[in-house]
């Protein structure tokens, strides 16, 4: 390949935040309550609520489900055209 044939193309987008933590948030992540405890070693796994049904163990509707994707809504504040 001849340099008259390469072509480069640089994409310039905005400079990545160096904490994961503030990634997630600007993604809209939502944390379990019980995420910092857990982290530090003071809750078992097991006692961790879920960010999205809120109980522990968690008891969410099956993935990908019409009541999954409602929960998921509603803990969000999103209205996907409903009433």
């Amino acid at each position: 390949m001849s340099a008259e044939n390469f072509t480069c193309t640089f994409i310039v987008t905005p400079a990545a935040s160096a904490d994961p933590v503030d990634a997630l948030n600007r993604l809209g992540a939502i944390w379990s309550p019980d995420f910092d405890a857990y982290a530090s070693g003071q809750l078992d796994a097991s006692r961790v609520r879920c960010a999205l049904c809120q109980h522990a163990p968690c008891d969410c509707p099956p993935f990908g489900s019409p009541e999954y994707f409602a929960l998921l809504d509603a803990r969000h504040g999103r209205n996907r055209g409903g009433a």
